[in-house]
């Protein structure tokens, strides 16, 4: 089952950044950042679950990423998490803004812009570019 859940996971992660540049691409900024941030959130989990083998909850992809390092000790692969710590730190802001996106896009006063969602869009391109990698090198 486990393999099957991180895999289902993964494919809604990816239907869900195909969804983000649809909206983008169709002026739908709102449903763009909504997405993007959604699509880094369950791409997240779905790699958590692989190296935890359980379900993990909560939202907020900063502290899914200090989920995805402590893990990554408790594995044993010390280099990966500090590695992972390290993306954290050095994009802090960014993933702080895709976090901010889920919440501001459904319920914030002001609709997202174009510029502002394609930013978005290219931050959640970037942190799955990253997570896939890590990923590839946990279990290649």
């Amino acid at each position: 089952m486990s393999g099957e859940y991180a895999a289902l996971l993964r494919k809604r992660a990816l239907n869900a950044l195909k969804w983000a540049r649809r909206a983008c691409a169709e002026g739908d900024y709102d449903t763009c950042a909504f997405e993007a941030e959604y699509a880094v959130q369950v791409y997240l989990k779905s790699l958590l679950y692989r190296v935890l083998g359980e379900e993990v909850r909560g939202h907020n992809v900063r502290e899914l990423f200090g989920l995805l390092a402590a893990a990554l000790m408790e594995e044993g692969e010390y280099d990966l998490a500090r590695e992972v710590s390290d993306y954290v730190r050095r994009h802090r802001r960014e993933l702080a803004e895709l976090s901010e996106a889920h919440t501001r896009a459904v319920y914030g006063l002001v609709e997202y812009g174009e510029k502002e969602a394609t930013l978005l869009l290219e931050i959640a391109e970037g942190v799955m570019g990253k997570l896939r990698e890590i990923e590839g090198r946990l279990f290649a």
